[in-house]
């Protein structure tokens, strides 16, 4: 359910009672081809009222992001890995814009995916991502766009988005089904719901190739 509230003057798109948070990254190697994109797709973002939980990538010159990482070192590179895996935890929504080809933007929307996250990848045109093309993920959306159609298809995308957010489902298990299922979480590294939505879906394919 979607909501418009306003305040100062300001209006923002509530979903299922809170703010609607979007994660939004691209490469930063891009920026010398696709800067005008990026600052127009952060506009729109914020213009529709969502809320941006970062804006490091515009804020942040290329040469002093690179510059960070060769003077931090790994202490550096852990702090930054930790925040922007910290954002997109927290985001409804995670977009990136992928006309740059990037191993690093590549593990960010993989690392997007495994949250369950809608993940909306925007590409300029003809520079579609060959690999993530052929995936079948339910929650990625693939989109292009062009000089004229950016604002048009991105507020599309984000309303899919919003309709692909896990819903909320609780239930009542015996202790030793808890135990269970925590001692089989911790051992496979994912979280307890995480391990419930694999079940399923392997279940829902498995019936799906019966059927």
């Amino acid at each position: 359910m979607c909501h418009e509230y306003f305040s100062d003057d300001l209006l923002f798109i509530v979903y299922n009672g809170k703010y609607m948070k979007v994660f939004f990254t691209a490469s930063q190697r891009g920026k010398e081809e696709f800067e005008k994109y990026y600052k127009q797709i952060i506009s729109i973002i914020k213009e529709k009222g969502y809320r941006l939980l970062d804006d490091d990538l515009m804020s942040v010159k290329t040469k002093d992001f690179y510059k960070n990482f060769k003077e931090g070192g790994r202490e550096a590179s852990v702090e930054f890995y930790n925040q922007e895996i910290d954002r997109m935890q927290e985001a409804d929504v995670n977009v990136f814009e992928v006309s740059k080809h990037s191993l690093s933007i590549g593990f960010v929307i993989k690392k997007s995916l495994e949250m369950n996250k809608p993940t909306i990848l925007l590409y300029f045109e003809n520079s579609a991502p060959l690999f993530l093309s052929g995936s079948d993920e339910e929650k990625l959306l693939l989109v292009s766009y062009t000089d004229t159609n950016l604002k048009e298809v991105l507020e599309e995308a984000l309303e899919q988005a919003s309709e692909k957010r896990d819903k909320r489902f609780n239930f009542f298990i015996s202790d030793k089904l808890l135990e269970y299922l925590e001692e089989t979480s911790k051992q496979l590294g994912v979280t307890k719901s995480k391990f419930i939505r694999n079940l399923i879906i392997e279940h829902k394919q498995k019936a799906n190739k019966v059927s």
